[in-house]
């Protein structure tokens, strides 16, 4: 049979690796990078060339599924599925409100790009508030953090030829954070190249950490203390970019009181790590003439303060004026969204949270980075008005990947209505009463215009260097014989059935030049193509003229050059938050942050992430190299001292639950430190099963005891647990 070969690229996470596809029969059978690329130069991770093994899987869905009485799924034609789940909402909405209908959506949004937006126009079209992502439990402190702090309405300097880069808590080379869409490794190299630095803050001594100039490896949870001792440094020293502070900042006394107990002896005896590192941290990062710091997952899962940690990180740059000036280019305006207005200004605070739909449990509300995830399960149980009723899960695994796994599934079982979207019989979509699956990546049409997004999610979190972009057609037929229909087709023929209009919305929403919302016709489904069309609407580069090219491809003109303040502008940034300096000092007075729960919680859980998976999804044989469950990492001389040797089988058990795993060294991680990856295992039901499916440690954690007060995210890591024995597995090896 015929190979032929097509130039696409991987929507397997947000790096969108260009690829070069071998279909044959019309499915695909070879992935590899694509060689021509200018911004990945052939660069694809093991997950994009195992993407033939993931779309062509014995155990992915080709029907669409329902949940019998017993428990067990049968096959269901998808528009009888749609018809029932029609039905069944219909009811709900009677007899319980909007409020009663709510979307979750996950990390594999990046799929198919139509599929969170009609999603949201679903939710705008029957009135429901009951919105919920990722993001609030992965890293809410972002998008809160720059609501308090301001904006700056031209980029931060990231990705244009840094001289430092301050890694906070996370592993680029892995996670893809904190380093530009293309080749990571290329990526430092060139920072390293041009005489820069890399700073890197992490209790693991990870492979970013190990290209690290300095890698401060404190202990778990003290990225507060660490984040403002360098403050203190570089305000002590004059190291501070003054002239920009006075011209464009308030708070900045404010800030130097609030830090001032942060000396690096402080911080050298309470984070251990050595005071001179801190100094010399310091003083790199605030001596280099461009730069940026950036945090991860660890920070904002692992202390219960991540709005802290994000603001503190805005603030290191801000104080360093670590943004473009009037006059310098903007190398990468985006191209799938409406021209960025760049001016050497700032924008100031903006309410951040407590705003908007309020959520029953803790006095939780609306903010920045959404409502609350961790709040959801408590909203399906909590009976009373309001009660979430029914449930549409996109591109998500809430079992695996929820904090809390025994409430999150009391909480779907009690659903009357459980919608998945699902390639597989996930965790989650075993108790759903309806599983509909739907296409994958190289079977749909796709843009990258997430990569224009995230410029606006942080400073130096991820996009792309220059202005770039790339289309895709579908380069892949759909499996013979399947019933598969995507993502957004499920919210557009339900609506259709409810009587419902949609409109959906273009560009980025709080954009100026973002078009209004497109009334969509409900009678003659649109294409893919045409959606696309849509979300693309008043783009720099028109969607047409990015089709003309099969590759990625770089679009500088019209250059965007930073333009002067405007005359009489007098809003400022603020580095001297009122909530953030109270916290702040509050921290430094109790000179702990962990929770005593008791004797024995001698180990601290800490998450990590693993490069074959991406959270709870791609766990297959071509990723995973015959071992799909997640190891417990520990310290050889922790291993020595529980009288463990590696596979060995320990019980891990926190104030809330146990799990079983097996215990691997990690010469690299802290003494007293266990670090798993997360979004394993299955329900206590299949614990048995650990050797072939892994552990969850999202059952270990609680959702109301300790989380930070502004983004509602409960302690996910640095969770305090006891470690025991089971069963001695002796020299017996697991690839």
């Amino acid at each position: 049979m015929t190979v032929t070969q097509h130039q696409s690229f991987c929507r397997v996470c947000h790096n969108a690796c260009p690829i070069v596809v071998d279909i044959e029969g019309g499915r695909p059978v070879r992935v590899t990078g694509d060689p021509t690329s200018p911004t990945h130069h052939g660069y694809s991770c093991v997950k994009g060339r195992a993407l033939p093994a993931i779309e062509n899987a014995p155990t992915r869905l080709l029907h669409s599924m329902k949940r019998q009485a017993d428990g067990s799924h049968s096959p269901i034609a998808v528009q009888q599925a749609v018809e029932e789940i029609g039905e069944r909402l219909a009811t709900i909405l009677a007899e319980h409100g909007p409020r009663s209908v709510a979307v979750y959506a996950g990390t594999k949004l990046t799929q198919n790009p139509v599929g969170h937006p009609m999603s949201e126009a679903f939710l705008d079209a029957i009135g429901s508030p009951m919105r919920f992502t990722s993001n609030t439990i992965d890293q809410p402190g972002k998008a809160i953090a720059k609501g308090l702090h301001g904006y700056w309405m031209a980029p931060p300097q990231a990705f244009d030829d840094p001289d430092v880069v301050l890694f906070v808590g996370c592993n680029g080379l892995v996670s893809y954070t904190g380093v530009p869409t293309g080749d990571p490794g290329r990526f430092l190299k060139s920072v390293r190249a041009r005489g820069g630095h890399v700073i890197v803050i992490d209790p693991r001594s990870t492979q970013l950490a190990k290209r690290a100039s300095v890698h401060l490896q404190a202990r778990a949870g003290e990225d507060v203390t660490v984040l403002a001792g360098l403050l203190r440094v570089i305000l002590e020293e004059g190291l501070h970019d003054s002239a920009f502070l006075a011209d464009n900042v308030d708070g900045v006394e404010v800030l130097r009181r609030a830090v001032e107990p942060f000396t690096p002896q402080y911080v050298a005896r309470r984070a251990d790590v050595a005071a001179d590192d801190v100094v010399r941290a310091a003083r790199i990062f605030a001596g280099a003439r461009r730069g940026y710091a950036v945090g991860g997952t660890g920070p904002n899962m692992g202390n219960a303060h991540g709005t802290l940690v994000e603001y503190l990180i805005l603030v290191l740059d801000t104080v360093c004026g670590h943004y473009l000036r009037a006059g310098e280019r903007v190398k990468n305006p985006g191209s799938l969204i409406p021209t960025v207005s760049a001016k050497a200004q700032a924008a100031p605070p903006i309410q951040a949270f407590g705003f908007g739909e309020h959520l029953r449990v803790r006095g939780l509300r609306d903010t920045l980075a959404g409502l609350q995830t961790a709040a959801l399960p408590e909203e399906i149980l909590n009976p009373g008005d309001g009660q979430v009723k029914a449930l549409f899960v996109l591109g998500g695994n809430p079992v695996a990947a929820f904090p809390d796994q025994l409430l999150t599934i009391e909480a779907m079982r009690a659903l009357d209505l459980l919608v998945t979207l699902d390639v597989e019989l996930s965790q989650t979509a075993l108790l759903a009463h309806y599983v509909i699956a739907p296409t994958m990546s190289l079977e749909v049409p796709g843009f990258t215009q997430l990569s224009d997004m995230l410029l606006f999610y942080g400073n130096g979190v991820a996009g792309f260097t220059e202005a770039a972009a790339q289309y895709t057609p579908a380069v892949a037929q759909r499996p013979v014989g399947s019933d598969l229909i995507e993502e957004w087709e499920l919210f557009y023929r339900v609506a259709a059935h409810l009587g419902l209009q949609l409109h959906l919305k273009g560009g980025i929403h709080f954009m100026p030049g973002s078009p209004a919302p497109v009334a969509l016709n409900m009678t003659e489904p649109p294409t893919t193509d045409e959606l696309l069309e849509v979300l693309a609407g008043n783009s720099r580069i028109p969607l047409s003229e990015i089709k003309q090219s099969p590759s990625v491809t770089l679009f500088p003109h019209p250059e965007v050059v930073v333009a002067p303040k405007d005359e009489g502008w007098t809003d400022r940034l603020n580095v001297g938050n009122a909530d953030m300096m109270k916290d702040l000092t509050e921290i430094a007075r109790s000179d702990d942050v962990t929770v005593p729960i008791g004797s024995g919680y001698d180990y601290r859980l800490l998450s990590r992430r693993l490069p074959h998976v991406l959270n709870s999804s791609h766990n297959l044989a071509a990723t995973n190299r015959g071992r799909a469950h997640n190891l417990a990492y520990l310290h050889p001389d922790d291993l020595f001292e529980l009288s463990l040797v590696e596979h060995d089988m320990v019980e891990i058990s926190s104030a809330r639950a146990s799990i079983t795993a097996f215990v691997a060294a990690d010469p690299g991680l802290r003494r007293g430190n266990v670090s798993m990856a997360h979004a394993f295992g299955a329900g206590p039901e299949r614990d048995a099963d650990v050797r072939e499916i892994g552990s969850s440690t999202s059952r270990l954690i609680s959702v109301d005891v300790v989380f930070d007060k502004y983004s509602g995210q409960p302690l996910m890591s640095n969770i305090p647990v006891k470690i025991r024995p089971v069963v001695q597995q002796g020299t017996e090896t697991f690839q």
